[in-house]
């Protein structure tokens, strides 16, 4: 029952942010600690993709943040799935929490054959190949980093790529904390 209304709150929240415009949108924050952040994502996470080892890096003091926790969850586990999909000789994947003045600065790292040029600049744009098929071919949404990049608009911030060809590629966005 309890999957099956975060599942629903989900749905809600990743429709109203597509069809409104990031300004607009009210989010549900609530304070959630970072640690049961991390771990609802991993063990999320680990459930498509029990294979793949994810190194964490957080701060090791109690940290707080004002979040729609399940949406922020949603796109933290749609980057990582991004590195196993598409980091082509991808050896360490990486979630970085790190902390600079009042945000949490988050991270998702991976040393695969970086994104091309080309590609970046596109990157956060809707394309019809980023919505899920019907059929159970993929585990994941399939969100895509349009959806993702809409999320992160509405906590107030930006997601971001850095990419370098052969070194690999980092997604980042900050969250302020409490």
């Amino acid at each position: 029952k309890e999957d099956s209304e975060s599942l629903n709150r989900m749905v809600e929240n990743l429709l109203s942010i597509t069809k409104v415009s990031a300004d607009n949108v009210k989010l549900n924050k609530i304070s959630t600690p970072l640690e049961e952040l991390i771990d609802t994502t991993l063990i999320k996470f680990k459930k498509f993709y029990p294979n793949y080892n994810v190194q964490v890096i957080i701060p090791e003091y109690f940290i707080s943040i004002p979040m729609d926790a399940l949406l922020i969850c949603q796109v933290l586990i749609n980057l990582l799935e991004n590195a196993i999909l598409h980091a082509n000789n991808m050896q360490n994947l990486i979630l970085k929490v790190s902390v600079d003045g009042k945000y949490a600065v988050f991270d998702v790292i991976d040393d695969g054959d970086g994104i091309s040029d080309e590609k970046i600049n596109h990157i956060f744009k809707i394309k019809t190949s980023e919505i899920a098929p019907v059929d159970s071919k993929r585990n994941n949404m399939g969100i895509g980093l349009s959806v993702c990049s809409a999320i992160i608009k509405a906590h107030e911030s930006e997601l971001k790529v850095e990419s370098s060809r052969n070194t690999g590629t980092k997604f980042s966005f900050k969250l302020k904390m409490e």
